[in-house]
């Protein structure tokens, strides 16, 4: 029996998957981890957006997939 839990969790984990797939360094940089006034110098709409290393990107994509795999996963189990 599927209830509303299974359902938010399936819900909000492929959301989270799509999103840091689609959005590697957007999601990186509202995270935690990397603060968004670390890098700000110059004045206000001068200073250039530096992008993060590659390797950063490919792995918040890998925790895109991981989350969709984990949401299929629930699925499977749920509905199945």
């Amino acid at each position: 029996m599927s209830g509303v839990r299974e359902l938010l969790a399936v819900v909000l984990g492929a959301l989270l998957g799509v999103v840091l797939i689609v959005a590697p360094q957007t999601a990186l940089r509202l995270s935690v981890f990397v603060s968004p006034t670390r890098r700000r110098r110059g004045d206000y709409g001068t200073d250039k957006h530096d992008s993060l290393p590659d390797q950063w990107t490919w792995l918040i994509r890998g925790l895109g997939v991981v989350c969709l795999a984990i949401a299929l996963f629930i699925t499977y189990q749920t509905y199945t």
